[in-house]
């Protein structure tokens, strides 16, 4: 493990010999902290590739205050989740949902008439939505 000091953030980084992001066991191969402490983002690599499995995102995001801020799921370097579950999605700095996208094998994909694209205000009220079947658009 390789530990570095920044000013007032710390980060920490696992690589192969040959300079590869690299880490097993469901442990995060790339992580940094806010002067606070607070976990400011973890990434999961294996072989050079974001990728985790298990339904847990292999990059997330917080903001200082310790609101989460952003997930996203891949398999091998793509973005991917199953059982209509968001792969990518955020939130405003007070835990409100922003933004939410639906992929299967890096693309677009959401079935049963169901936006695949999804944007919200800040109040929660939604703002956007968009329809997505193997990475086309579709006219609902």
């Amino acid at each position: 493990m390789i530990t570095l000091q920044f000013k007032a953030i710390t980060y920490s980084s696992w690589k192969t010999t040959d300079k590869q992001r690299h880490r097993l066991n469901n442990k995060p191969a790339s992580q940094i902290w806010y002067a606070n402490g607070q976990k400011r983002y973890e990434l999961y690599y294996e072989n050079n590739r974001l990728h985790r499995l298990n339904s847990k995102p292999a990059y997330q995001t917080w903001y200082q205050n310790g609101q989460k801020s952003c997930e996203e799921y891949y398999e091998n370097n793509r973005l991917h989740r199953l059982n209509s579950k968001p792969a990518y999605q955020t939130w405003y700095p007070n835990g409100q949902k922003s933004y939410e996208e639906y992929y299967e094998n890096n693309r677009l994909h959401r079935l049963n008439s169901k936006p695949a694209y999804q944007t919200w205000y800040e109040n929660g009220q939604k703002s956007y939505e968009k329809y997505y079947e193997n990475g086309k658009w579709k006219i609902k």
